[in-house]
């Protein structure tokens, strides 16, 4: 080998085929090892005060493995990001505003129509509905008829459909 090739050049070339093992080791990939092998050869052709680096064979390590690292973020950020490019068009996946707002007006609404329930009908409703307790169930645990129950389930539903809460 030419004597004339800066330092860290001639070292790169001494170490090149122990870099490129480290780099396939680094990033299970022979070919992205290639390409920071080529990136840690541009890195150090051209690094001021050559003649100053101790150890060339380290710092050529630091300069590959560093690359590497910058490699494998760059991968994990592609991998949780999973995504091409953001712009004004990239759908959110929360609602718009307006459709929270409308949500809300709507649990309020519901809110004011089960507090307006006489007890009874309410309570056989969060039975029913809430707690998936059977017609059964709630007579006997209201100490009334399935028929009862039956009607004011059905007596509620009505109330529901005339206020026009019940659309969806």
């Amino acid at each position: 080998m030419p004597s004339n090739y800066p330092p860290l050049t001639a070292a790169f070339l001494r170490h090149q085929t122990e870099l490129r093992q480290f780099l396939v080791r680094r990033v299970n990939c022979s070919d992205t090892a290639a390409d920071l092998l080529h990136d840690t050869f541009l890195h150090i052709a051209d690094y001021p005060d050559q003649r100053q680096i101790a150890n060339s064979r380290a710092f050529l390590y630091r300069v590959a493995g560093n690359l590497a690292l910058d490699y494998l973020r760059g991968q994990s950020r592609r991998q949780t990001w999973d995504g091409g490019e953001l712009d004004d068009e990239w759908p959110c996946p929360s609602p718009p505003p307006e459709h929270c707002v409308q949500g809300w007006q709507q649990w309020q609404a519901v809110e004011i129509w089960l507090r307006g329930l006489p007890p009874t009908h309410r309570q056989t409703l969060y039975l029913h509905r809430l707690h998936g307790r059977t017609h059964r169930q709630i007579a006997a645990e209201l100490q009334v008829s399935e028929r009862h129950v039956e009607y004011l389930l059905s007596r509620t539903g009505k109330w529901l459909a005339e206020t026009g809460l019940g659309d969806g």
